[in-house]
């Protein structure tokens, strides 16, 4: 930036030094006039000022005014092609420019300013000097004693700010004094500013700071730095300021990269002590940049008592293709010591891994992935300390890829799916899960449509196919041939017939038919063994095949009922009922079960298709008579903020769906439980959501259903067998959010932010609260604890001040009487620091931490944590 003021400088003096002077033209000035506006024309032919207004212009060469309002232009315009000087130049003035010939001296008065190309340089007071090559800029002070009017120069999308500057157009050196220019994320700042041939300049008795306020809160200050433009800085000794007084940190010299974009480097380490693992670095590592599409880093944590841990994550991204993060880590633990009888030690891996694909780089095809995979206690050893990947007892994983053709009723889809649960160490595991679909097509659909439809042509035809391999195991044996045994796989082909019928105007109805074929590659054979008195249970490979038919017929109707008023707040009610009534029959289509007589000659049966993956063959003939309705309702209300209609709708009810059925062919319990479930929301903050199902039979003392009627028992109709109710509650204040901070974040930007908000703290919203309760009944079980289940939790945050933030999430168990996962943190925003504290007071992860760091990521490791762990206590 400073090249360019300098270089413009030069070329500003050199053309108007350029023009020989005669004889003729001593005083340098003709005046003339045109259009009752005076017209000067100096020496130089190129060279014309004119001022905006009437202006009395002198015989000493002098152009002001002494109405402030009007200014001077000077415009110089370009040479031939091959001079210096390639694009038209501007001088402006709001007071006066004067030129004096005979000292070969040009002064520019009052918001001085010369433009040249994108280049731009703005002061209160500048001078030209052709005698001694010179240029000279600087504020002037006010009647309050205040410096205005500062040198501003700015190219491009870059700028700086300088007290006074000297230039040197001979020597090609220069002098600045008290600069402020932005390099990177930082500004740097000196007393005195050198430049020399090489492009490179020199600072005295400056430093470098990401505080942007006018007197920073901190710099980092030495004595000598030199700056090499858009690579870097460097500096000797160099002491950490706050607020103008040193303190005692102290570095042998100063090393700032200011290159645009990411930059390859070292990560530097947090250090502590734990009791249990002691001394630490933690996060050291080398950042790698490979490029604008992907980055590397590898960081490792090292214990004196010989823990360690080591990570490599990586984030990848091809504008409009696909974008990804992956993360691998690995950690041993040594617990306790090795002279002492309970040393052990404790390795964990895990994997994680996300991709998502643009949806505009392939139409037809998708691929994502959402992999979570890792030993259970990767994240309960202390060497992990995420509150929320410890909170978390299932780990699930998610790898899918879609096909579908353009024009065609196919689609494919393949998925990987892996769920893993801490507590039990089940891992389950799909690979692969395979989907071809045919979307329904109508065949009997004549191609040119003329008068109305026939009944036949809206019969349409579906299939899919369903292939999948599964197995389900422990953890600690996943990776081993046992897993290979317990490999279960099957195929399943699923045709179905269907249309729908308008019954009597008001009803549809909707007959279909399909067909179930199932395949599957292993069946199991039982066979009691008198000798050992034992079951031997026999699994045999091969190609073992059941099937099943189903007829269904459905009819469904909407019945509005609408009540209106002419006064009042309340304009109308609208109920919506939704009733639906359906008949479902399966004939048997296997062999009965077989069976084998075990000890004292009891029977024992089972069934060959144990292990078909899609399930069973019907055992016995099955009809069911299904039915139920739906109920909405809504209330349409005068509102004030609509001011086209006048009215606003509110669902009072959002939804209640009623659910039974009888099955007539059973040989007991034919009548269904009846299901009620619903959801409404109330004042746009609560939402009620809620369900329990009602049974009409007696139960045993083991509280087990028995074929009695209830009523004939007790004299009640139903009795609840279980019930739920879930209530959310979210409360916010008004939002601070103005148009210029929605415009500061990009579209990529608010991505990240939405991906990761625990990492990002919003002062725009002044408080929040977030209530969740729920409330379980279960009847039919024999443990008291578990039969009335409630838990409460909540969550929040508040502004103290417009600085200050206070959070805490929480919750209580009436089961057990004791507070949940309780975490309290604390945040104030410094300007240019920030600090933050979190404490989780009791529980198994007891904790607190803080950190008080630079904002900027430049001088990300310019901090001071603390922090003590659950394993720490």
């Amino acid at each position: 930036m400073l090249i360019l003021l300098f270089v413009l400088l030069s070329i500003l003096v050199k053309a108007q030094d350029s023009t020989p002077q005669t004889e003729s033209d001593s005083t340098n000035i003709i005046v003339r006039k045109f259009k009752d506006r005076p017209k000067v024309i100096l020496s130089d032919p190129t060279i014309v000022a004119t001022p905006d207004s009437n202006l009395t212009i002198t015989e000493e060469i002098d152009a002001t005014s002494s109405d402030s309002s009007n200014a001077v232009t000077v415009v110089k315009k370009p040479l031939q092609k091959g001079t210096e000087l390639t694009s038209e130049i501007k001088y402006h003035a709001r007071d006066s420019i004067r030129f004096s010939v005979e000292e070969k001296m040009v002064y520019l008065y009052g918001e001085a300013q010369i433009n040249y190309g994108d280049i731009e340089l703005k002061a209160a007071y500048i001078v030209i000097d052709q005698n001694t090559k010179e240029v000279y800029a600087e504020g002037v002070t006010d009647s309050s004693g205040n410096t205005i009017g500062t040198p501003q120069f700015k190219s491009g999308d870059q700028d700086f700010a300088a007290n006074r500057m000297r230039y040197n157009f001979n020597t090609k050196k220069g002098k600045i004094l008290e600069v402020v220019t932005k390099q990177g994320e930082g500004n740097l700042r000196g007393e005195q500013v050198k430049k020399s041939e090489d492009e490179s300049y020199y600072i005295k008795n400056g430093g470098y700071t990401t505080c942007d306020a006018e007197e920073p809160h901190f710099i980092i200050k030495a004595k000598k730095l030199k700056v090499i433009p858009n690579d870097k800085i460097v500096s000797g000794p160099a002491f950490l300021m706050f607020e103008g007084v040193y303190t005692p940190l102290v570095v042998p010299f100063g090393w700032f990269p200011t290159k645009q974009g990411r930059k390859s480097g070292i990560i530097f380490p947090e250090y502590g002590e734990s009791p249990t693992q002691g001394f630490f670095f933690r996060n050291f590592g080398y950042y790698l940049n490979l490029g604008d599409k992907i980055d590397l880093a590898l960081t490792g944590d090292i214990y004196t008592r010989g823990s360690y841990g080591v990570k490599l994550t990586s984030n990848y991204n091809k504008r409009y293709k696909f974008n990804g993060h992956i993360e691998l880590s690995h950690n041993s633990l040594r617990n306790s010591r090795k002279e002492f009888p309970d040393y052990s030690i404790q390795n964990n891996f895990f994997v994680k891994w996300r991709h998502t694909q643009d949806p505009k780089a392939r139409p037809s095809t998708s691929f994502s992935s959402d992999v979570n995979f890792g030993t259970a206690t990767n994240f309960s050893n202390g060497l992990n300390n995420s509150a929320q990947d410890f909170l978390t007892n299932t780990f699930r994983s998610s790898i899918a890829f879609s096909k579908r053709w353009i024009g065609k009723p196919f689609t494919l889809n393949v998925n990987f799916n892996h769920s893993q649960n801490t507590q039990t160490k089940i891992v389950e595991v799909t690979l692969p899960q395979i989907a071809f679909n045919v979307q329904r097509i109508y065949p009997f659909m004549r191609k040119n449509q003329i008068g109305k439809q026939r009944w036949y042509e809206k019969v349409g035809v579906t299939y899919g196919l369903n292939m999948e391999n599964r197995v389900s195991t422990i953890d600690s044996t996943f990776l081993t041939r046992a897993t290979l045994d317990k490999m279960r796989n099957g195929i399943r082909h699923v045709a179905s017939i269907s249309t729908n019928i308008k019954l009597l105007k008001y009803f549809t109805v909707n007959p279909s038919v399909s067909y179930n074929e199932r395949w599957f590659f292993q069946t199991l054979d039982k066979q009691w063994n008198n000798k050992t008195q034992k079951l031997e249970v026999d699994t045999t490979y091969g190609f073992y095949s059941n099937r099943d038919v189903t007829a269904n017929v459905g009819m469904s109707t909407t019945v509005y009922g609408l009540i209106q008023f002419k006064k009042g707040a309340i304009r109308g009610i609208r109920h919506v009922l939704s009733p639906t009534v359906g008949f479902r029959y399966t004939p048997k289509l296997n062999s009965d079960e077989v069976g084998y007589y075990g000890a004292n000659g009891a029977f024992g049966s089972y069934n060959h298709d144990d292990l078909s993956l899609y399930g069973q063959a019907p055992k016995q003939n099955t009809g069911s008579f299904d039915f139920g309705f739906g109920n909405t309702l809504e209330m349409k209300v005068r509102s004030k903020k609509d001011t086209i209609t006048g009215f606003k709708k509110i669902k009072i009810l959002e939804q209640l769906n009623v659910r039974s059925g009888y099955n007539f062919f059973a040989d007991s319990l034919n009548l269904s439980d009846i299901s009620i479930n619903g959801v409404t929301r109330l004042l746009d903050k609560l939402t009620v959501n809620f369900g329990l199902n009602l049974t009409p039979y007696a139960q045993d003392t083991n509280l087990r259903k028995v074929n009695k009627w209830l009523v004939s028992e007790t004299g009640q109709l139903t009795r609840l067998t279980n019930a739920r109710v879930a209530l959310t509650l979210a409360l916010n204040g008004k939002s601070r959010q103005t148009d210029y901070q929605s415009e500061v974040a990009t579209p990529e930007e608010l991505a990240q932010i939405n991906a990761q908000k625990n990492l990002y703290v919003d002062f725009n919203v002044p408080w929040n609260a977030n209530f969740i309760y729920t409330f379980t009944v279960d009847n039919q079980t024999v443990d008291p604890k578990r039969r009335f289940v409630q838990a409460l939790q909540f969550s929040g945050d508040i502004n103290i001040t417009p600085k200050w933030k206070f959070g805490i999430t929480s919750g209580y168990d009436f089961v057990n009487n004791d507070i949940s996962y309780t975490s309290m943190t604390i945040y104030r925003d410094l300007h240019c620091w920030e600090f933050s504290m979190t404490w989780v007071p009791f529980g198994t992860q007891q904790m607190w931490s803080f950190d008080l760091k630079v904002k900027s990521s430049v001088l990300q490791d310019l901090k001071l944590s603390r922090r003590k762990n659950a394993f720490d206590f």
